[in-house]
């Protein structure tokens, strides 16, 4: 980052110079023009990387704040399970020859799992053999072996080879605008940018110094958890501009009304996939109706659902003699167009245990690019959030830091050279917008733009959900990103003394709003009182922004800062900690200076510690209350 910017202050000072040489020949000027001119000149270059309207926090990646609760897991060892007698690769699935030298001859019979709904499977054809299946009818198979002395069963996955499927695959419809590239995304589950880097460092060097992936510095969030950060990406809109597809309600669609880009690269010729670990948790099936029909081509959940019940078989995250997190890693290999694997079960609940994978995701990058894979795929490793509260771990949320990360998860993207020699300007813009605010809608307008590759200009930040393949201006705060203030990482927090009296006053709005939201139900729900307050901060807004008028010169060199704008709000935040049960909330407070008052909104409250039990009266009936509502009895 240090040699970027000193690169970017010669290339600025060499260009200046030659402008200002140009200047003066032509029209000469005085000593104290001069002085003047080069004065702002070089303070205009000294700014230019603080000159954002969005301005990042600086996070150190080993803060003490963080590293006291970062440890290191010992390695996983599969090996216990003994060897798999059956393993799958691409749609072949093959007994192994090492397992017949040790056991004889094997016998295995192989039943195809045939996909009902994403919460039901039933059996499909068995077939015997003592060499191999192939995979055509579905992508898993049930596998039961026999040798003379010795049985071994397991649910293993592929690619099946399904004739319908690769006949369509072709990109002959495509526009002379697309890109023309296979597309593969895979992620982790809560997994903040500096958390990536604390755990998964070998993977993250290959990632950047040799295959020269870009990470988004200003990735930020939009809502809480992973649904609000995955159908943004999948679908440009938020969930409550879709139909409702939530389970508690009757006649909610499924989740395949959803306009999922799958389906454009789908109908644009692609082979499409979509993987995602722990079924007890998934992203559409876990509150909402999942999906009727599969959703790409292949699907990974039947696999998750049909090996589920078999997880007391083998050692501790484990399959057979397979890491869990290697079975995605090794499918998502396979030959898919348009892929989409999302892993949860080692990130979601534990912020240590990710760390387990770093060898494996290693070498799986390694292998992308020594199988000739990244020639032609644009490459994708992000995270939907960064950590948030489980438990054990809630502390690590509980610090400023902590929070900040929550909002700024990991997000690269690797281009293939080719990418850069063809499609130069579209690479240079995506490169320059490394550091600017992006978000999850902008992630969708960049999947849309490899099918038709249509600006390579500039962005308008008055549209929500930007390409990154377009130049995106410096002014674009979270406001034109349609970001709350609640997850907005770029503001300025000032740290306000709890000694001071509109402190009080903040405290007292939070708590008045919480129970007022809860009044009509008072014969379930206590009254929340006020134990202690944490924290209170202050929105600074970028002075250089707030005192911007107009250019002072005609190249547009020279700013002049002379505006002198009146706030007609003040945004705070704040921490408390609420009796009974202890809650711990933290909400934006919005303060109307002219109206003297302070206003605060139900979206912009969360709760930040488990309630555990402590909502069992409402949890069914009146579900929105969970967060809020201590019950009498």
């Amino acid at each position: 980052m240090q040699i970027k910017k000193l690169l970017l202050l010669i290339v600025f000072s060499i260009f200046f110079i030659i402008v200002f040489i140009t200047i003066t020949r032509n029209n000469p000027i005085n000593d104290v023009d001069r002085k003047y001119r080069l004065e702002k000149i070089d303070e205009l270059i000294r700014n230019k990387a603080s000159s954002l309207a969005c301005k990042q926090p600086k996070l150190a990646v080993f803060s003490p704040e963080m590293m006291k609760f970062v440890h290191e897991e010992p390695p996983l060892d599969c090996s216990t399970a003994g060897k798999d007698w059956v393993k799958c690769e691409g749609s072949e699935c093959r007994i192994q020859e090492d397992v017949k030298v040790i056991y004889g001859r094997i016998k295995c019979a192989f039943t195809d799992v045939i996909r009902v709904n994403d919460f039901e499977s039933t059996d499909g054809a068995t077939t015997f053999s003592d060499s191999y299946y192939k995979l055509e009818t579905s992508d898993v198979v049930r596998v039961s072996c026999k040798s003379q002395n010795h049985q071994w069963s397991a649910t293993v996955t592929g690619i099946r080879f399904d004739k319908n499927v690769w006949q369509r695959s072709s990109w002959s419809s495509l526009p002379s605008t697309a890109l023309k590239m296979n597309v593969l995304m895979f992620g982790f589950d809560s997994i903040s940018r500096n958390s990536f880097i604390r755990k998964l460092p070998k993977s993250y060097e290959y990632l950047t110094k040799t295959l020269h992936g870009d990470v988004l510095q200003g990735y930020n969030i939009i809502g809480d958890g992973t649904p609000q950060a995955l159908i943004p990406i999948l679908t440009g809109k938020t969930e409550l501009e879709l139909p409702d597809t939530r389970k508690r309600f009757t006649n909610t669609k499924f989740v395949n009304s959803y306009p999922f880009i799958w389906n454009d690269f789908k109908a644009a010729g692609y082979v499409t996939g979509f993987f995602e670990d722990v079924p007890e948790l998934g992203t559409f099936t876990y509150r909402l109706n999942g999906f009727n029909e599969s959703p790409t081509d292949h699907y990974m959940r039947p696999y998750y659902l049909a090996s589920l019940g078999e997880r007391h078989k083998w050692p501790k995250l484990c399959t057979g003699d397979t890491p869990r997190h290697k079975v995605m890693l090794d499918q998502i290999k396979n030959k898919p167009k348009f892929l989409f694997g999302f892993h949860g079960e080692i990130s979601h609940d534990d912020y240590n245990l990710v760390g387990i994978a770093d060898v494996d995701l290693y070498n799986f990058l390694k292998d992308l690019k020594e199988s000739g894979v990244l020639d032609d795929t644009i490459l994708i490793v992000m995270a939907d959030h960064g950590h948030r509260y489980h438990h054990q771990y809630s502390k690590i949320r509980n610090t400023v830091q902590g929070k900040q990360e929550e909002r700024l998860p990991f997000f690269s993207f690797t281009f293939p050279q080719s990418f850069k020699t063809h499609f130069r300007q579209a690479y240079e813009n995506f490169h320059g917008n490394v550091d600017k605010l992006t978000t999850p809608f902008d992630i969708y307008s960049t999947l849309k733009s490899v099918l038709n590759l249509d600006n390579v200009g500039e962005a308008n930040i008055n549209h929500r959900s930007v390409s990154l393949f377009a130049k995106i201006p410096s002014e674009r705060s979270c406001a034109h990103a349609y970001i709350e203030p609640h997850w907005c990482a770029c503001l300025d927090w000032e740290k306000i003394s709890l000694s001071a009296p509109v402190v009080d006053r903040i405290a007292h709005a939070l708590v008045s709003r919480l129970n007022n939201y809860t009044e009509s139900h008072r014969n379930l729900c206590e009254l929340l009182k006020l134990s202690k307050i944490e924290w209170v901060t202050k929105m600074a807004p970028n002075e250089n922004l707030m005192r911007y008028n107009k250019n002072a010169d005609v190249d547009g060199f020279v700013a002049d800062l002379s505006a002198k704008m009146k706030l007609k709000t003040e945004m705070y935040q704040i921490k408390v900690v609420l009796l009974p049960g202890n809650s711990i909330f933290e909400a934006s407070v919005t303060y109307w200076i002219d109206e003297d008052r302070f206003e605060v909104k139900m979206s912009d409250i969360s709760r930040v510690n488990v309630y555990g039990k402590q909502a069992r009266c409402v949890e069914n009936d009146l579900p929105h209350l969970r967060k809020y509502c201590y019950c009498k009895h």
